[in-house]
C-alpha cells in the first residue's frame, strides 16, 4: 500500500512539474529559453516616408539707398514632401542621414515704399541633415542639423500691375529635433521642429522680360512643425 502512494505521490509530484513547465513555456520565461533574452525593436535600416507641415518666418529685404527702403515682414504658409534616410543603432544610440525635398506655399506680402506692394513666396525646400538620438524600445528622441536650399521669388507691384521680379536660389542651414514612434515593425511616425536659416542672397529685380534694375539682398528664415510617416524598408 504505501509503495502505490509512493508512485501515486510521484506521479502527482511529475505532473505539477509538467504543468508548471507549461506554464512557464506560454509565458516565454523558460530558463535556458531564447525567450529568456528580450527582444528589443532595431531602428537600423533604410526608410522612406511623407510629411507635411506648418510654417511661419520673417522675411528682409534691403535694395540699397542707405537702407532707405528696407522691408521687413512675415512668411506663413504650408509644406508637404518626401524623406528618405538611413539609421544605424548601438545600443540606445541612432545615429542616421536624411534628404528631404517639399513643395512649398509660403507668401509675405506688405506695403513698401509708398504705394507698392512687395510679396515674397517660397516655393520649395530641400535639405541633408545628420540625426542622433536615443532610442526607447520603440520610440525615438533625436536631434538634427545640415544643409537647407530653397528657391525664393521675390515680385513688386502697384494696385495689382507687376513692376519688378526676380527668383534666387539660397543655400543655408537647418536645425531641430524630433520625436519618432514605431506602431509597427515597418510603419513609424513622427512629430518634428526645424528651424532654417537660409541667410542673404543678392537677388535681381528686373522690369517684365528686361535687364535687371535693382539688386535686392533678400533673407529668409523659418520655423516649421511637420508631421510625418516612415515605412522602413529592411
Amino acid at each position: 500500500m504505501k509503495k502505490v502512494q509512493g508512485v501515486i505521490a510521484g506521479l502527482a509530484l511529475g505532473a505539477a512539474a509538467l504543468l508548471s513547465g507549461a506554464a512557464a513555456n506560454a509565458d516565454g520565461y523558460t530558463k535556458g529559453s531564447i525567450k529568456d533574452v528580450p527582444q528589443y525593436f532595431s531602428w537600423t535600416g533604410f526608410y522612406l516616408g511623407g510629411h507635411a507641415g506648418l510654417v511661419t518666418g520673417e522675411t528682409t529685404g534691403d535694395p540699397g539707398l542707405a537702407g532707405l527702403l528696407t522691408t521687413d515682414y512675415p512668411l506663413s504658409g504650408a509644406l508637404y514632401g518626401g524623406q528618405i534616410g538611413y539609421n544605424w543603432q548601438t545600443g540606445s544610440t541612432v545615429l542616421g542621414v536624411e534628404a528631404s525635398f517639399s513643395g512649398a506655399d509660403i507668401t509675405g506680402t506688405t506695403n513698401c515704399f509708398a504705394v507698392f506692394t512687395c510679396k515674397r513666396d517660397v516655393n520649395w525646400l530641400a535639405t541633408v541633415v545628420g540625426r542622433a538620438g536615443i532610442a526607447m524600445d520603440r520610440s525615438l528622441l533625436y536631434a538634427l542639423a545640415g544643409v537647407a536650399w530653397a528657391d525664393v521669388d521675390t515680385n513688386v507691384s502697384i494696385v495689382g500691375i507687376p513692376v519688378l521680379s526676380g527668383s534666387d536660389s539660397h543655400v543655408g542651414w537647418v536645425a531641430g529635433f524630433g520625436f519618432e514612434h514605431a506602431f509597427t515593425n515597418r510603419v513609424s511616425t513622427r512629430i518634428e521642429y526645424s528651424h532654417v536659416d537660409l541667410g542673404s542672397q543678392d537677388t535681381g529685380l528686373s522690369l517684365a522680360a528686361g535687364p535687371v534694375v535693382v539688386t535686392d539682398k533678400v533673407d529668409v528664415r523659418m520655423d516649421s512643425i511637420k508631421l510625418g510617416v516612415n515605412f522602413k524598408l529592411n
